[in-house]
């Protein structure tokens, strides 16, 4: 009897360390993807850094652009006293310049007239139309979706959007 009860407790004993040892590498996997996560939230965020400084430079300098075109206009007051660009100065001396070499441009002989049509043509909105229109309507999600034959999903992301 005793060497039974040995034999049992020896078996229990070998069981137990072997969950040990399962729980053990489950701990091991769960650490390892931790420490990959880590590692992505860690590229995740240089990467949107990066994002998030080229877009300020390109402000920047989109600002400095338009920085530079306010300080490129001159205003000139003429006889009557209203301020006049410069630029415009410039630009109605290059059309009289032009105007000179070019003959005017005379829409009625150059017209064309519109394609003809066979029959009528109807464009067909767009889901995301449909949905917007019956919403302003008053009509529920659940109308909708059933009106439209979409999904109940896709009319709350249409509604979303639009929002």
């Amino acid at each position: 009897m005793m060497i039974v009860l040995l034999v049992l407790s020896l078996a229990l004993h070998g069981f137990t360390f072997f969950l040990f040892i399962l729980v053990y590498q489950q701990l091991q996997g769960v650490k390892e993807e931790r420490r990959q996560l880590y590692g992505m939230k860690e590229d995740m965020e240089e990467l949107l850094s990066g994002y998030t400084e080229e877009m300020k430079r390109e402000n920047q300098e989109l600002k400095m652009y338009f920085n530079q075109q306010e300080s490129s206009r001159e205003y000139h007051f003429d006889a009557q006293g209203t301020a006049v660009n410069k630029n415009t100065r410039e630009n109605e001396k290059q059309k009289e310049e032009e105007s000179a070499f070019f003959p005017p441009f005379s829409a009625e002989e150059n017209e064309f007239p519109p394609p003809e049509t066979k029959g009528k043509e109807q464009l067909e909105s767009s889901d995301q139309a449909k949905v917007l229109s019956l919403a302003s309507q008053g009509l529920s999600r659940d109308e909708i979706a059933k009106e439209l034959n979409i999904g109940k999903g896709e009319v709350d992301l249409f509604l979303k959007f639009y929002q």
